[in-house]
């Protein structure tokens, strides 16, 4: 029993000491789960600690080179620019203009650029938006449509959007993007093309940003826009919108639609990616996502955005819009270098930093060239078949021809017989401007008839004698081989006699002479040499002249007595039209009006005098009076006509460049009249204006004096008011009334259809 209940207890308390055992171990269970729970805890807790450390680190090493990067940036990049925007002078193409048909306004002629072809075009945000139709700048849809795709908030961020760069460099590594990511603005992308900073390291970078929170802190958003769409690349050598728009477009900027402007905006990401010429498709999905970004950003209407979706936009594409020609005329030739002298002279540089400037300065060239003038010029100048007659050596016949008015701007210029072929740059041969060449005859009006008249030395009627005259060892010899013996100035002239201007020039002194020429006239091209008889009165000089010279020097014979520098421009203006170049030209008084007014009726003689030897010219023109001498220098190896109508004065020179004789000896006067009958197509009948202090009297012709009813020989002649002859005492009688000249001359030409020739009648047509 004791045993029974012993088994039991012992059945009990071993069922108990399992009971406790169980508990026990669920108690340590419950520990354990506890004790895992609350590592498991400390190790996320250790982990966020870590982490946040790791991250509390980064923030310092950012913060870190953060701020030594700003320290660095605002200590070390050096972020200004010394472009001044306001101004902005890089390499634009500069531009010549020609006054149109009315002459009035200037338009367009030709445009010469050097490395980088671009048009400077204005931005007036005010002007643009109102669409302005006197407004010729960039219009606001334009740069809508750069902003839109290239820098949507331009006008917000102060020249770093650093969300788009922080999007830019992440991208770089985690390619949130299908394609690489700009982050540079409009700003940042105008600060490289102004300095060409294209080196691939971080400093670069740095500077740009630099740079471009410089610019945005100088100058307004509208300034920076402008400079900006002036100055990026559009391809095919293009810079600018400008340029742009006149290439793709054949158009001013200011006509561009709103798909025109798509289509240029979505060039400058890559422009041979992007080029509507080239790559047609490519623009053509770019530039709707122009109009797109347009569109999102209210920058253009629902009804704008589908218009341009579905307008046809026409790409011309031709160099031909852009004024360019591949070989100059001789007259741009000539312009550029007068241009590049006067810019070197003005502001003290060379020559190559001047020529430099002319074609990379942007320069708006306001010319005096009159482009059918030029076109009537190279007509006859190019025909070397008709006109290149060939020497003994077999070369052709060269010569030179310039055309201007009477206040001594050029109008046209051939510098050669045949077609050009060569730009002459600044070193060129034009033999307008640089064949100086000997005058023969066209120096005797300028040299000593002019001169004398003015002095009061002779007047239109004075007898002179045509007779063997030695000047020391050396005397003149006529070209008809003979003597007159007493004839009038008017006949001297007309006659082409060698005599009596070596008398007059004598009589003045050469040095007198010479300084007219040279003082009064502007002629540069005379020696020291040339200060004789023989150059300054038959005109066979050392030196010589050119047709530009020339032609300037005989103007003062048309336009009452004032002599002006012949000028191949009125202005020239940089691309922000501040003044670079201004040719007011300012005339000096060569000879009074009333002997310009007798020299005039002088050389008429010369044309129309039965005698005359320029004669041959009184058919090119029907309409209008001529005034003119013809020249021949020793042995036929120059050729020169030189005279004015009412309109214009020009200058013709024919010969070889290794000089020979000439077998055409009228071939200068037919050049001459073959390019003026073509300028004077059209043009109404005009007279020259007459002095009031210049008189028509007529004279008689034995005896050089006022003519009276018993004079058997009568004339009429033209005489200053201070240099009229005394009545005729040869021929008593009453004097001859003073004739009535009508606006038209046609009492002249009448009076000198009736004039008797001279009774020393020459039969040679060819004088020296």
């Amino acid at each position: 029993m004791n045993n029974y209940f012993d088994n039991e207890y012992e059945d009990i308390s071993s069922k108990s000491q399992e009971t406790l055992d169980l508990n026990s171990f669920s108690s340590k269970e419950t520990s354990n789960k506890s004790k895992r729970k609350k590592s498991s805890i400390a190790k996320k807790q250790q982990v966020f600690k870590t982490l946040l450390t790791l991250f509390l680190v980064g923030v310092i090493v950012v913060s870190v080179v953060v701020s030594v990067f700003l320290v660095y940036a605002f200590t070390s990049v050096d972020g200004t620019m010394t472009e001044n925007l306001d101004e902005l002078k890089l390499n634009f193409t500069t531009t010549i203009y020609t006054k149109n048909k009315n002459n009035e306004e200037f338009s367009e002629y030709q445009r010469l650029h050097g490395e980088f072809n671009r048009i400077w075009v204005g931005y007036d945000p005010q002007l643009a938006k109102s669409k302005s139709e006197e407004y010729y700048g960039i219009p606001q849809n334009l740069v809508n449509a750069f902003v839109a795709i290239e820098d949507k908030r331009f006008y917000s961020h102060y020249g770093v959007d650093w969300k788009r760069t922080a999007s830019a460099f992440a991208n770089m590594f985690l390619h949130f993007y299908s394609s690489n990511q700009g982050g540079s603005t409009i700003t940042q992308q105008l600060v490289k093309n102004l300095t060409s900073d294209n080196e691939q390291k971080a400093s670069r970078k740095i500077r740009e940003i630099m740079r471009a929170r410089y610019l945005e802190s100088h100058y307004a958003k509208d300034t920076i826009i402008e400079c900006y769409l002036n100055t990026i690349a559009m391809g095919h050598g293009l810079y600018g919108v400008g340029v742009a728009s006149n290439y793709y477009f054949d158009k001013e900027v200011k006509d561009l639609t709103i798909a025109e402007c798509a289509t240029l905006a979505a060039i400058t990401k890559s422009p041979s990616y992007y080029a509507p010429d080239d790559q047609p498709e490519n623009n053509k999905i770019r530039k709707e996502t122009v109009l797109s970004e347009m569109l999102s950003q209210n920058l253009i209407t629902e009804e704008e955005y589908n218009n341009a979706l579905t307008e046809e936009v026409k790409i011309i594409a031709d160099k031909d819009n852009l004024n360019e020609t591949d070989i100059n005329s001789y007259f741009v030739d000539a312009l550029i270098r007068q241009v590049t002298k006067d810019i070197a002279k003005k502001y003290n540089y060379d020559e190559s930093h001047a020529a430099s400037l002319f074609y990379n300065g942007g320069y708006k060239i306001y010319s005096t060239l009159d482009p059918s003038i030029q076109k009537s010029v190279e007509k006859t100048f190019n025909d070397a078949e008709k006109y290149g007659i060939k020497g003994r050596d077999g070369k052709k016949l060269q010569g030179s021809f310039t055309i201007m008015d009477y206040k001594g701007h050029v109008l046209g210029m051939a510098g050669g017989i045949g077609k050009k072929t060569v730009n002459l740059g600044m070193s060129g041969f034009n033999r307008a401007t640089d064949a100086v060449r000997q005058p023969g005859s066209t120096m005797k009006p300028i040299a000593a008839y002019a001169p004398s008249i003015e002095n009061n030395l002779i007047n239109y009627s004075s007898i002179v004698n045509d007779k063997k005259t030695n000047y020391g060892k050396w005397k003149p010899v006529n070209w008809y081989k003979g003597y007159w013996g007493n004839i009038t100035v008017q006949y001297a002239l007309e006659r082409s006699v060698n005599t009596i201007p070596v008398y007059l020039v004598n009589l003045m002194s050469p040095q007198a002479s010479f300084d007219f020429l040279t003082q009064k006239l502007g002629i540069t091209t005379l020696t020291n040499e040339d200060v004789n008889l023989s150059p300054l009165g038959m005109g066979g000089t050392n030196g010589g002249l050119t047709t530009l010279e020339s032609a300037a020097a005989y103007a003062i014979f048309g336009n009452g007595g004032l002599y002006y520098q012949p000028k191949l421009y009125y202005k020239v203006l940089d691309q922000h039209d501040n003044v670079v170049l201004d040719a007011e030209n300012e005339p000096t008084i060569a000879i009074s009006e009333d002997t310009a007014t007798v020299m005039n009726r002088l050389l008429q003689g010369v044309v129309y005098g039965s005698n005359g030897t320029g004669r041959g010219a009184s058919g090119y023109i029907p309409n209008l009076r001529i005034y003119a001498k013809t020249g021949t220098s020793n042995d036929s190896k120059d050729l020169w006509f030189v005279g004015g109508t009412p309109y214009y004065v020009a200058s013709c020179w024919c010969g070889y460049d290794k000089q020979q004789d000439i077998p055409q000896s009228t071939i200068a006067l037919k050049m001459w009249g073959a390019v003026m009958s073509e300028v004077h197509k059209g043009l109404k009948s005009k007279s020259f204006d007459t002095s009031d202090y210049a008189v028509p009297y007529y004279y008689c012709r034995s005896s050089g004096q006022l003519a009276t009813s018993s004079c058997p020989n009568k004339a009429l002649g033209w005489y200053r008011q201070s240099g009229i002859p005394q009545v005729c005492k040869t021929h008593s009688g009453t004097a001859v009334s003073k004739p009535e000249i009508s606006s038209d001359n046609s009492t002249v030409k009448k009076q000198t259809k009736k004039k008797a020739t001279e009774s020393n009648k020459a039969t040679s047509t060819t004088e020296n």
